[in-house]
């Protein structure tokens, strides 16, 4: 059962909350122990794929974070901050 680009779409049109709410509730399931095997499957695909998209909108919100910082004068200005866009989130902490 992989999930198709219709699903995908869906993912996509949640909030990141609204994400991280439903992959929470597949690890839930799955850790109860209760859902055939089968079906556990298709948990684990569906939050596979819903991870890729949370983080890739995590990602997304970081790059429109700015960070207040002192310049040299003494003063303070907004700079933004540098997120790579792809990765793995192993691979982007090493980079930061």
């Amino acid at each position: 059962m992989a999930i198709d680009e219709a699903k995908i779409k869906e993912f996509e049109a949640l909030s990141f909350e609204e994400g991280m709410m439903r992959l929470e509730e597949i690890v839930r399931n799955m850790e109860g122990g209760k859902v055939p095997l089968e079906q556990m499957i298709g948990n684990f695909e569906e939050g596979s794929a819903l991870a890729a998209v949370c983080h890739k909108k995590l990602n997304s919100l970081k790059r429109k974070i700015d960070v207040l910082q002192k310049n040299p004068a003494g003063g303070t200005m907004w700079k933004n901050m540098d997120v790579p866009e792809s990765g793995t989130p192993a691979e982007n902490e090493a980079l930061s």
